[in-house]
């Protein structure tokens, strides 16, 4: 079953003062023109795994955000209808914080962003006329849709807001970290410990990595080197959220590592792209110093999810 998380104080704002670590609690916050329900989110979960809303009908959102996986699909670079495509699939926890949305920011909202990948030719290239057709003949929907928006008509845009209810719904916290800057200080191990001073100290990385997200949710370039077919060396894009990190099949927006010792390695100057600066400093760490980073990168994992299993 999955559940709406209550009793829980709603952060107003995720965005900091100051580059330091704040621990993650509460609900995401839904928009006035879109409060979450219980029926919202029950549609949304139905349209989110459902292949109708594809043009070819083969694929839903769930075919590449899986619950299994993170929300996310387990390869580098994501699988559009017939190609890989230029990035890596975001896990979808947390999301309904999120201040900006997609790798390269380009929307605030995650109604419009819930929209985006169904309509993409090379995604799920779904025609709109064809969508509220297949929708509208479905018994099931016929009941659900008057349920989660009396009176109002069926339409695209009720889509996407069901969608991005159930999104909301999707949260992880509850992590060795949060309970411990909670109060906890038997939480982080003593690797972990000394990865967080490291984290917050001499590394650097609360510069864009603070806050509950463990990000600024700004755009940074960093030196990632771009694939055949990316976007220009020297892009920026959006300082992912670090937690579960250790979950995760890929890095960085276009996937380029696959794991998080690579991450460190290309911080340290290995595999950095020549030509444009980077905004990241340079880090010099030695081998056990690596080590307690990794071991605190590992107590961002969540115990705490929308769902009543792992």
């Amino acid at each position: 079953m999955w559940r709406i998380l209550t009793g829980w104080l709603i952060l107003p704002s995720l965005l900091v003062a100051e580059p330091r670590l704040v621990p993650l609690q509460g609900t995401p916050p839904s928009p006035a023109n879109n409060p979450t329900t219980s029926a919202k989110v029950d549609l949304g979960k139905k349209l989110f795994f459902d292949t109708r809303l594809s043009g070819p009908g083969n694929r839903s959102c769930g075919s590449c955000h899986r619950p299994e996986l993170m929300f996310s699909d387990g390869f580098s670079r994501a699988w559009g209808l017939q190609t890989e495509l230029r990035r890596r699939t975001p896990t979808l926890f947390n999301v309904g914080w999120q201040q900006r949305l997609f790798h390269d920011g380009r929307v605030a909202s995650l109604e419009e962003q819930a929209a985006l990948p169904l309509l993409a030719e090379n995604e799920m290239a779904l025609d709109l006329a064809e969508a509220i057709q297949r929708v509208r003949r479905d018994p099931e929907y016929q009941k659900l849709f008057p349920r989660a928006f009396p009176g109002r008509e069926l339409s695209f845009d009720l889509i996407a807001e069901a969608v991005s209810s159930y999104q909301r719904t999707l949260v992880s916290y509850d992590s060795d970290l949060d309970r411990y800057l909670l109060g906890d200080p038997a939480a982080l191990n003593e690797p972990a410990q000394r990865g967080m001073a490291l984290f917050t100290g001499t590394a650097g990385c609360t510069r864009c990595h603070n806050g509950p997200l463990l990000s600024d949710q700004q755009l940074h370039y960093t030196g990632v080197p771009e694939l055949l077919g990316d976007s220009p060396q020297g892009t920026p894009y959006k300082t992912s959220s670090l937690r579960d990190a250790a979950l995760r099949a890929s890095y960085m927006h276009n996937g380029h590592f696959r794991t998080l010792d690579a991450v460190i390695d290309f911080y340290q100057g290995v595999g950095a792209a020549e030509g444009v600066p980077s905004e990241a400093p340079r880090l010099r760490l030695a081998p056990e110093q690596k080590a307690d980073l990794i071991a605190f990168l590992r107590s961002l994992t969540g115990r705490t999810y929308s769902i009543d299993s792992p």
